[in-house]
């Protein structure tokens, strides 16, 4: 299964590949960790993860439409908020 996720992936050369491994890691492990008890670190590391990939993509993309970076960098930082809201997180 794993893969065949990596084989979805745009290779990126260089240092954006590092980027796009280390923001779907931050994923990864924010939603393992979720599984066992942590709520709120898993969604602050989910939301860093998808704000490191949002960024990661729209740097290394020809065309660069601001709301292509804007829409989904909201949804993370609206994620990141609500995680730091939420009462009694286990």
């Amino acid at each position: 299964m794993l893969a065949t996720f990596g084989k979805r992936l745009p290779q990126l050369p260089g240092p954006e590949r590092l980027w796009q491994v280390l923001s779907i890691a931050f994923v990864v492990i924010g939603v393992t960790i979720g599984i066992f008890s942590a709520v709120r670190t898993c969604s602050i590391l989910v939301a860093i993860g998808a704000a490191i990939y949002t960024y990661g993509s729209y740097t290394t993309s020809v065309t660069k439409r601001t709301i292509e970076l804007l829409v989904p960098m909201v949804f993370t930082i609206l994620l990141f908020v609500v995680s730091l809201t939420l009462p009694h997180a286990k």
